[in-house]
């Protein structure tokens, strides 16, 4: 009798589990290195509770995390559109704007100037929403076991079996390179395929792990239409113009693509919106001190009609699935 099939079968069985465990303790370590209390922290949501147990988690944090699929689900696109546009996406200083970020009025309504920033202005704004609540956010053990970068994305698609010359490879592609170019100056940046990673990040940059998370906190109807809103109110957010602001990238599970920047280089704030509606929204707004280095053809610099350098500020409102990080202070 030829046992060897059988044996084939049971070594293929050891070498998985074999592979599992490498994966678990991998993921186990990178957890120990950076908060070695949190290192058995067994979901994304307890991570954060134990690693930050003084900062809430943003509503928009929460909305993702659902029980996961089966498999990653990957963000669906539009047929009709020439190119992706992810809503507030301002914080890539070197990246000239291309024609559908011009053409988005959702996403250009979002910029201001900071002298516009007072009770009784008007804003016609809608809070449109980058990640959708379908989209899998993948605990780290798992997304740090799945290669990114540009050179392997062959094998990630194979693996998450998504067509190399569909709309979605593409856009994958385009995240990869966003989030492997340089830090532009005065500036890091990190891409974060897990929420664990997103908060040693934060943690990291800000030198503190006593930190306040905070996003823009809109309805359903804010981000569906467009609409006027009223400044009921506003006030400056603590943290010294050091920040940390995250947002989504388009890719196959939940990507946030971080930018840290340096002190002095940001004011925050908290505006409260009243809609023609009715409606009522607590937007975070962040106002950029120094676009000495910002490319002259930023979609920001466009849509506001100023140069690089400008004394003048220019801002930003959050969409509402952007996290704010900034040291834990007071209001001013």
């Amino acid at each position: 009798m030829n046992h060897l099939p059988i044996l084939n079968f049971y070594l293929c069985i050891i070498l998985f589990m074999a592979n599992q465990l490498i994966l678990f303790f991998l993921g186990l370590l990178a957890g120990l290195v950076a908060h070695p209390s949190v290192a058995f922290a067994s979901s994304p949501e307890l991570y954060w509770k134990t690693a930050l147990p003084n900062t809430p988690i943003p509503s928009c944090i929460r909305d993702l995390l659902h029980p996961p699929e089966t498999s990653p689900g990957l963000w669906t696109l539009s047929e009709s559109e020439e190119e992706a546009v992810i809503p507030g996406i301002t914080s890539i200083y070197y990246n000239a704007a291309n024609v559908a970020q011009l053409r988005d009025k959702s996403s250009r309504s979002l910029f201001f100037l900071e002298k516009d920033l007072f009770p009784g202005a008007t804003f016609d704004l809608q809070f449109k929403r980058s990640i959708p609540k379908h989209a899998d956010l993948l605990p780290r053990r798992v997304a740090d076991a799945l290669p990114f970068s540009s050179n392997k994305l062959p094998d990630v698609l194979a693996l998450l079996s998504v067509d190399p010359n569909s709309k979605e490879a593409r856009e994958m592609s385009a995240t990869l390179e966003r989030c492997e170019r340089t830090a532009n100056a005065r500036e890091t940046k990190h891409c974060a395929t897990s929420i664990e990673s997103m908060v040693d990040f934060a943690v990291s940059a800000l030198a503190t792990d006593y930190v306040s998370a905070v996003s823009t906190v809109a309805n359903a109807t804010a981000a569906a239409v467009m609409q006027r809103y009223v400044v009921e109110g506003f006030e400056r957010m603590g943290g010294e113009g050091l920040g940390v602001f995250c947002h989504a990238e388009t890719y196959a599970y939940v990507v946030f693509h971080c930018h840290a920047v340096g002190k002095g280089m940001m004011r925050e704030y908290a505006v409260s919106l009243k809609g023609s509606d009715g409606s009522r929204v607590e937007a975070i707004a962040i106002c950029h001190l120094d676009t000495t280095s910002w490319n002259p053809q930023h979609v920001m610099l466009q849509v506001l009609q100023v140069k690089p350098g400008s004394a003048e500020p220019v801002c930003h409102f959050l969409p509402s699935d952007h996290v704010l990080w900034t040291p834990r202070q007071q209001m001013l």
